[in-house]
């Protein structure tokens, strides 16, 4: 028996929006069960690069295969938080109901949720810390919290990637520590691949880098030095490294 295809396989993925290509030849192997993060400059074309991979946006040319299969196949298996959600935050709806609209495509769609679709909430709302907000409105809770949650839904369909851009965008430091975290805590039962603009947090919690400026190379973290940092982003760009205290203890709900 061979072994398992990529979790992500982009063999030569050209993809643009009209005239302008965003993505130029890239080619991308990210294997099951690996944390990549995504990083570079605005309109580099990080976000376009997890759309290609939910089959969202068509190359031009080239190959896309999830786990061996074309997007369109995989989408099922696959759990996506984009960066800004369409979720109106003033929505009566509970966290609970957040959660189980992840099950939407994989539940039938008539009927009440099956016993299998709600433990499958449970566990995702367990596995982000969130299960006891499960009965709040999904509007009072704080942005950590919102996080945690949507990513939770994602997580609801049982998936064997997840996408996620920029989900610690707008978090303050101990919120965005948390959530990474949580999701190094997923590493090895599915595959992450992550959008992210903190590049101080990605050897402490990452194993694969992807530096996307419309042509992608990929690193281990510690490869991450100063110099190429500058020359995928084009400019100086100051590095911060966020390590709470020594004494530091997780907290039990995010109080933001």
């Amino acid at each position: 028996m061979g072994a398992p295809p990529p979790a992500v396989e982009l063999e030569g993925v050209w993809a643009a929006y009209g005239t302008q290509a965003v993505l130029i030849d890239v080619h991308l192997r990210i294997e099951p069960g690996d944390f990549a993060c995504v990083i570079g400059p605005n309109g580099g074309g990080k976000s376009t690069l997890l759309k290609v991979m939910l089959g969202l946006v068509r190359p031009t040319r080239g190959a896309v295969r999830i786990f061996g299969r074309p997007p369109a196949a995989m989408r099922p298996h696959i759990g996506y938080v984009p960066q800004d959600p369409a979720l109106d935050p003033a929505f009566p709806i509970t966290v609970e109901q957040v959660v189980q609209t992840g099950r939407l495509g994989v539940e039938p769609p008539l009927g009440a949720l099956s016993r299998k679709g709600r433990q499958a909430c449970l566990r995702a709302m367990q596995a982000m810390q969130c299960a006891e907000l499960r009965r709040r409105r999904f509007g009072q809770l704080s942005a950590g919290q919102r996080q945690r949650v949507l990513i939770a839904r994602a997580l609801a369909c049982e998936p064997k990637l997840l996408l996620l851009d920029e989900p610690t965008s707008g978090l303050d430091v101990e919120a965005e520590r948390r959530l990474y975290e949580l999701l190094a805590e997923l590493t090895g039962r599915l595959t992450i691949v992550m959008v992210t603009h903190d590049v101080g947090w990605v050897s402490r919690f990452v194993r694969t880098a992807v530096c996307v400026h419309h042509r992608v190379h990929v690193h281990p973290p510690g490869e991450l030095t100063a110099e190429a940092i500058r020359d995928l982003f084009g400019r100086q760009v100051r590095l911060v490294t966020h390590a709470p205290p020594a004494d530091a203890q997780p907290s039990g709900d995010d109080p933001r």
